[in-house]
This record gives C-alpha cells, sequence and structure tokens, in this order.
C-alpha cells in the first residue's frame, strides 16, 4: 500500500512539473527581486516576461500614445527581459501593454496574432 502511494505522490509531482513548465502566462513587469509591480519609482530596475513565450508581438501605449507596435524583445533573443533601468528623464509616465502571439505567414512576415493578455505599469518620479 506504502508503495503505492510513493508512485502515486511521484506520478502527480512529475505531471505537475510538466503542467507548470508548461504553462504560459500574463505579460507581467517585475522589479530587480523578481516581485511582480504595476507601479515602481524611476531609477529603479524592472524586467519583463511572459511565461511560456520567447517572443511576442507587444503593442505599448505610453500616457495614451503609441511608443512601440511590433516584435519584443526586438535586441535580444528571447524573454524574460533583462533588467533596465529606468531612467527619470525619459521613462516617467503610464504603459498600457497589450502582449500577442507572433505569427509568421508564407513569406516569413511577422503579424500579431490571438491576444495573450494586458498590463499596465506606472513609472513614478523618483520620491
Amino acid at each position: 500500500m506504502e508503495a503505492n502511494k510513493g508512485l502515486m505522490l511521484g506520478a502527480l509531482a512529475v505531471g505537475a512539473y510538466y503542467l507548470y513548465s508548461t504553462m504560459k502566462g500574463s505579460p507581467t513587469y517585475y522589479n530587480a527581486s523578481g516581485q511582480p509591480v504595476t507601479e515602481i519609482e524611476c531609477g529603479n530596475s524592472v524586467s519583463f516576461d511572459v511565461p511560456g513565450y520567447k517572443r511576442v508581438w507587444l503593442s505599448q501605449l505610453k500616457n495614451g500614445q503609441l511608443n512601440f507596435d511590433g516584435i519584443f524583445p526586438m535586441h535580444q533573443p528571447e524573454l524574460p527581459m533583462p533588467l533596465h533601468v529606468l531612467n527619470c528623464a525619459t521613462d516617467i509616465g503610464v504603459y498600457d501593454v497589450a502582449v500577442y502571439e507572433l505569427l509568421f505567414d508564407e513569406n516569413d512576415t511577422a503579424a500579431k496574432g490571438k491576444l495573450i493578455g494586458q498590463t499596465k505599469l506606472t513609472v513614478l518620479p523618483h520620491a
């Protein structure tokens, strides 16, 4: 009976690991400690990730104006984005982000696919 219990727990652990490793998540900003954030002061560092995705189509508004619309990340191989220090002169504002699956047509042209999720980050002035 105990051997069956051990096998069952082992099977559950393997199943949980598989589900966790293949789960896809929502777009999230993280502080330098790895905690999710929606508000942070300039001068601090943030990273960005969409668990389960290496690259996405990202549409970003800064203070209501289109700031970026394209393949993300652009200048690195894949997500998560490394830590970025928020500049007090240029980064203060409200960032509304929508993330989409990245699609390619027969000509290998990228396009945005199904919506994955949305998030918001407010970068505050240094107190």
